[in-house]
């Protein structure tokens, strides 16, 4: 099992171009659990990955690693610890499945060191558990969207990291496909005890997979916790803006969200 850290962030202030998004998020994100943060359009969510994950240098507060500040510690020992799955990542123009993969050893590796056995051991154990060893061989450009994404995940995975950040990993894949990387990302959590923190628009699939929410409105945390706490028709109108009844979801007990439209709103609330 990956070991436990402690990953927290402190007031932390962040945005673009000047503009704030983030405002004083003081989060503690639970080790060795599958965390997902929920919100609107253009609520922050991408915005506090990729500041947790130092892609975006905060305007003001800290994100703390095992009590250092990560901007304190080097690229590659802190890529040894915490990898990063970014939204919608550019592909290079004719690399194979197994170039791609392997990309993820770079922070085990030295400027004139060749590759050992144990570089080769994990991009095969990586591409064994996102079930891709079969496309070793075949060019990035000719896969569909989910093999592609499995792709990206092994090559996350090559990087034998403790923690592992996910922007939208389900986007633009259909409903089979979501279900698919969702349970991959789950196994990896059961099985090796990776902590998971990743961004979902899909907010019953959240409710779903989640052992921990967080919900951000205009940039600011409003509630956290296990699912069957924090998803409530309350919660959802706050977030959302959107009236709904909220049920247990009859396969795996987790909240489920019914939206209630304008010609749809006759049953009243059970939460």
């Amino acid at each position: 099992m990956k070991p436990t850290h402690k990953f927290q962030t402190e007031e932390i202030v962040a945005g673009y171009d000047n503009k704030t998004i983030l405002h004083s998020i003081n989060v503690e994100i639970p080790s060795n659990r599958m965390n997902v943060i929920i919100g609107a359009n253009a609520c922050g969510k991408s915005t506090l990955l990729k500041t947790m994950a130092r892609l975006i240098k905060p305007q003001s507060g800290n994100v703390i690693l095992d009590g250092k500040a990560i901007d304190k510690i080097p690229p590659k020992k802190l890529a040894r610890v915490l990898g990063i799955l970014p939204q919608s990542p550019l592909v290079p123009e004719g690399i194979t499945v197994t170039d791609l993969v392997g990309r993820g050893r770079y922070p085990h590796q030295s400027l004139f060191s060749s590759w050992t056995k144990k570089d080769y051991e994990a991009v095969a154990e990586a591409m064994e558990i996102m079930d891709i060893t079969d496309l070793a061989n075949r060019n990035i450009d000719e896969l569909s969207g989910g093999q592609r994404q499995r792709v990206w995940i092994a090559m996350a995975l090559t990087q034998q990291t403790d923690i592992l950040f996910l922007d939208e990993p389900t986007t633009f894949l259909d409903i089979a496909y979501q279900v698919e990387i969702l349970d991959l990302l789950t196994d990896l959590n059961r099985k090796y005890g990776t902590t998971i923190v990743m961004v979902l628009h899909d907010i019953n699939l959240s409710a779903r997979y989640a052992d921990h929410i967080f919900a951000l409105r205009k940039g600011k945390l409003i509630a956290e916790g296990n699912p069957s706490k924090v998803i409530t028709s309350k919660l959802v109108k706050e977030v959302f803006g959107l009236d709904c009844t909220v049920i247990e979801d009859p396969i795996s007990q987790s909240p489920l969200v019914i939206p209630k439209g304008r010609y749809h709103s006759h049953e009243k609330s059970t939460r």
